[in-house]
């Protein structure tokens, strides 16, 4: 856990850097020309393993035709996938009137052959718990990607840098892994037997899809109703505000399905650990999306620059989304956990639906705000589907959970309101950007901790408990 959370964090380090960077060379269009093809790779590429990964770290006992039978899968779907996304590459660039997307995707479609040979070793590194290695091929291949996106936009590729880049970080990572699994030796697919390593990977495959989707779906819509300029726009305000979930929920995600699968293996209250687990990490996640929404301006002008500041006002919106949409965070994993993923993709698919319409709906009467307003109403649909799935699989009372979340709102009332006042004394349009940042990073933990205590929060307990611990030491 230790070099996976390291990992994770010193990733999100190198990502978010390399965001700051590409930011300040390139154009919002040019940005926004490649955010269209990317967002459509992305969806696709969630079927790319297909529920390999987890049939190899999960199989009892793994043998070298298992692990054929896994190459032999991921190599049917992912050459096949490339395959698609290069000859689609034409008809997409003339769906979006834009040639030059024609190339991006050909380029994109290449780094699919990799793919086996990066997906396999990786599961069987994971099943061995070689988080270590896992952590060095993706950093190393992290910083070799931004080394190569700063010269090839310094050398004027524009856009085709970033997926020039993609491609180099797919082939760096399939000669370290390789590298890293010399011992196995096995590297011929087997076609055989791959009906059980399928049949596990679509519920899980397919959900994914859906939850990757409404973060690369905007970009499609807006692109094709709106403009790449308008695309670049809403992906940077919705990219600041996910780049804070996910660095918040980095920790909590590689441990969430195992701490909840081992509650019902010991036949404990799988409803209590849900909202326990709940209530510690809305009283973290919440109140730092609150604050973000009303600081987004200096926040995305001290990370992008002032050529970014119409992407303010939707990270302030899509922050109430990121509220909603982290209320249930847990649900999938408590589905998985009790044998209910099926349910899972039923949500998913419910939400999803919701969403496409009311973005596209939103989009043609109020532009890009407007998308941002269809994100939180899809957040609501998204929290009370997952409240209604949970209580049918873990029997969670809908509003037993939604009050036991009261503390973790006032909390976060509370923080905003602070960061409102903040903003009435010290305006956030004419400070400067790493001022605001400071007076904030300053008074807000003070406030938080205050509002924890005051509101006696579940996280009042575990703050206690730290400070006892250190005490002793």
């Amino acid at each position: 856990m230790l070099y996976s959370s390291l990992g994770r964090y010193a990733l999100m380090a190198v990502g978010l850097v390399s965001t700051i960077v590409i930011a300040r060379m390139l154009t919002p269009e040019e940005i926004g020309v490649y955010a269209m093809a990317s967002s459509i790779v992305v969806i696709i590429s969630e079927f790319r393993i297909l529920g390999a990964n987890s049939y190899l770290i999960r199989e009892k006992e793994l043998t070298e035709d298992k692990i054929r039978s896994a190459y032999g899968l991921t190599v049917i779907i992912c050459w096949g996938l490339g395959l698609g996304v290069f000859f689609a590459s034409n008809p997409l660039s003339k769906f979006f009137d834009i040639p030059d997307l024609s190339l991006i995707f050909k380029i994109l479609s290449v780094s699919f052959i990799f793919a086996p040979y990066i997906s396999i070793p990786n599961a069987l590194l994971a099943r061995r718990y070689k988080f270590k290695e896992i952590s060095f091929i993706r950093l190393f291949s992290s910083f070799a990607s931004l080394i190569m996106v700063v010269v090839l936009i310094f050398r004027g590729f524009s856009y085709y840098s970033l997926a020039m880049s993609g491609l180099f970080t797919a082939f760096v990572q399939f000669l370290l892994y390789i590298y890293f699994t010399r011992d196995v030796k096995v590297y011929r697919p087997r076609f055989k037997e791959i009906k059980p390593i399928a049949k596990l990977g679509v519920y899980t495959s397919l959900s994914h899809m859906l939850q990757k989707a409404q973060n690369t779906v905007p970009d499609m819509v807006i692109g094709k109703m709106g403009g790449p300029a308008q695309v670049g726009m809403f992906s940077r305000g919705l990219g600041f505000m996910l780049f804070l979930q996910n660095t918040l929920l980095s920790g909590v995600t590689p441990v969430a399905l195992p701490y909840l699968s081992d509650v019902k293996k010991r036949n404990e209250s799988l409803s209590y650990a849900y909202t326990r687990a709940s209530q510690l990490i809305a009283g973290i996640l919440w109140p730092v999306l609150a604050v973000a929404s009303v600081a987004s301006l200096p926040a995305i002008r001290l990370m992008f620059g002032d050529q970014w500041d119409d992407s303010a006002p939707i990270a302030t919106v899509v922050a109430f989304w990121a509220i909603f949409r982290t209320g249930h965070i847990l649900a999938p994993n408590a589905l998985v956990a009790v044998g209910k993923e099926t349910l899972v993709l039923v949500k998913e698919i419910l939400v999803f639906v919701v969403f496409l319409f009311s973005i596209i709906l939103a989009y043609q009467n109020w532009g890009l705000m407007g998308v941002g307003y269809a994100f939180v109403f899809s957040g609501i649909i998204d929290f009370l589907a997952s409240g209604f799935f949970v209580k049918t699989a873990i029997g969670l009372g809908v509003f037993r959970y939604i009050r036991s979340l009261t503390s973790s709102a006032i909390v976060s009332s509370i923080c905003w309101l602070a960061a409102t006042l903040l903003a009435h004394i010290f305006p956030y349009e004419t400070n400067s950007s790493l001022y605001s940042i400071l007076e904030i990073s300053v008074v807000l933990p003070a406030v938080w901790i205050a509002a924890v205590f005051a509101t006696k929060h579940p996280l009042k307990d575990e703050i206690v408990e730290i400070y006892r611990a250190k005490l002793k030491r």
